[in-house]
């Protein structure tokens, strides 16, 4: 009969533990000084080697001959706990034995000293699932057992264990397994298996596998089945995952909003027989990764991949603006739970696609393309130098703030152009006034951003703008200066849209810095009467 590479390869010495350095050094250093706790809690993700350790430390504290920590396995004893022929350890599966009858027949068994060993040992897995009552008859003797007795509790989900429990435990924290100690892992398994596993494959099984060793070998069983040659094509077909560079390349199409491509590379995935639910799951992975490559002192250890996927994913982080990748994942999170909710899954992601490649289409924060970047570099460039040049510039170049004096905000400009350069012409400036002024090229600049951002035009097109001192005040819809403070891209955009309709650089703010200055004009009452009266309109003075 078959034995599941999971149980054939599971542990038998510390030394085989992959990944929990801290973990086994502690548990080695009681069983050398002698000092053994009565009491442990295991606690981590699934697959990361809590049961394996429990049942090595119960060899280990009863081995006739330890050998630094470790147990020999060849004594009598070690032999009988590995083959289950010592009653002496008890390990007890807390999911279907959770009840307060299950946990006071282990009670009534702790006051009868060993059989074989030195020490009963009681593991009691998915210790979580116990009744509060089961937790209640467990507390007592678990602070104060037998001498001869030692409680481990396993457990994936630790804020479930009563605090009552926590306290009277050591508490061993195990961390997931890094793609490095898995992919070695199992390279070494498949060497002892004469089986040819290519590395790229090894490590496309230890990313799916999310840190746990047992799901890796699991994933190597299956795959194993499709013959003794293992590539990333076999893991792929096997787990129903699109390969890491189709989804490099789907979302590169994304990244520069080409329809066609990202269509084509959607229905290429589709055809390999790939679930689409699984699909959009992945991208939503792929973006949040994204989201945190782009972050500064972001390593590969931060993600738990390899140094090569991570570098692939720092540079294609480069060419995408955060508000593009959380544009992104709030489209694929909204797929994922319209298909969770029953709807064509094909149909759902066909939307998503088009959403990602059509963003003016929906009221979002503009977008920025990075085929816009040397773009913004080279009008910038450009009208700094005509500036720098004019013999007869009245205004200076302004920093690069949205003025708001009202509540103190400042916020920095994102370098957000037009898609295609233009010519930046220099029109007659306006005069300055000693008041607001309306600023002539407003219409032409609202008309500019209509071809840029359609969102932002639909809240400028009814707008106005004033002059004062050099600083370009717009009024707008209510809220607008909080929509301009929260998407620091669109303080560049107006300003840039400025820069092209009259050729001068402006500040921007908000027009209720000057609001005040309109509300302070008085109006003359019997002119007012007079002018309404020429109107036809009858008005009664009462004295």
């Amino acid at each position: 009969m078959h034995i599941a590479l999971y149980r054939k390869y599971r542990p038998k010495t510390f030394e085989q533990v992959i990944g929990q350095k801290y973990v086994v050094e502690a548990l080695k250093n009681q069983v050398n000084s002698g000092k053994i706790g009565h009491a442990f809690l295991f606690t981590g993700t699934r697959g990361t080697g809590k049961t394996s350790c429990a049942k090595i430390f119960a060899k280990a504290v009863n081995c006739l001959h330890p050998v630094n920590g470790e147990p020999c396995l060849e004594c009598d004893v070690c032999k009988g706990i590995e083959n289950e022929s010592i009653y002496d350890v008890t390990e007890m599966d807390a999911a279907s034995n959770n009840s307060v009858e299950d946990i006071r027949d282990v009670l009534n068994e702790v006051n009868y000293l060993p059989v074989m060993a030195k020490y009963r040992v009681y593991i009691i897995d998915e210790v979580h699932m116990l009744s509060q009552a089961a937790f209640n008859a467990l507390l007592k003797t678990l602070e104060e057992p037998p001498a001869h007795v030692i409680f481990i509790l396993a457990t994936t989900e630790i804020h479930k264990v009563p605090a009552t429990i926590l306290s009277r435990c050591q508490r061993y924290d195990f961390t997931k397994l890094t793609v490095e100690n898995i992919s070695n892992a199992l390279l070494h398994i498949a060497k002892e298996e004469n089986i040819s596993l290519t590395p790229g494959a090894a490590k496309m099984i230890a990313s799916l596998s999310d840190g746990a060793m047992r799901d890796a070998n699991s994933i190597l069983d299956t795959c194993i089945s499709m013959g003794n040659v293992v590539d990333e094509e076999t893991v792929a077909n096997i787990v129903g995952v699109p390969k890491e560079n189709d989804i490099f390349d789907f979302v590169n199409n994304l990244i520069e909003a080409d329809m066609a491509k990202s269509m084509q590379s959607l229905m290429g995935i589709v055809q390999r027989s790939i679930d689409i639910k699984r699909l959009c799951e992945e991208l939503i992975t792929h973006f949040s990764n994204l989201l945190i490559a782009n972050l500064v002192g972001s390593t590969p250890q931060l993600l738990n991949m390899s140094d090569d996927k991570f570098n692939k994913l720092k540079q294609q982080a480069e060419n995408c603006s955060h508000s593009f990748i959380t544009f992104a994942l709030n489209c694929f999170i909204t797929a994922l739970d319209s298909i969770n909710k029953g709807q064509n899954a094909k149909i759902v992601m066909d939307i998503a696609v088009y959403t990602m490649c059509s963003p003016q289409q929906v009221t979002q924060p503009a977008i920025i393309r990075p085929t816009q970047i040397q773009t913004i570099q080279h009008v910038n460039n450009a009208a700094e130098s005509k500036l720098n040049s004019s013999n007869d510039k009245i205004i200076k170049q302004p920093s690069t703030e949205f003025v708001n004096t009202e509540k103190n905000i400042e916020v920095s400009e994102s370098q957000v152009e037009p898609q295609e350069p233009q010519q930046i012409t220099q029109k007659p400036i306006q005069k300055a006034e000693e008041k607001p002024a309306e600023f002539e090229y407003w219409q032409n600049v609202v008309d500019i951003i209509a071809d840029i951002d359609i969102p932002l035009h639909s809240l400028l097109k009814n707008s106005k703008a004033y002059l004062f001192k050099g600083i370009i005040y717009i009024k707008a819809s209510e809220g607008f200066n909080d929509y301009i403070r929260n998407n620091k891209e669109i303080n560049g955009i107006i300003k840039n849209a400025i820069l092209q309709a009259c050729g001068y650089r402006y500040k921007i703010g908000g027009y209720k810095n000057i609001a005040h200055m309109f509300m302070n004009e008085q109006h003359d009452s019997l002119n007012d009467i007079l002018a309404l009266r020429k109107c036809g309109v009858e008005v009664n003075i009462k004295d």
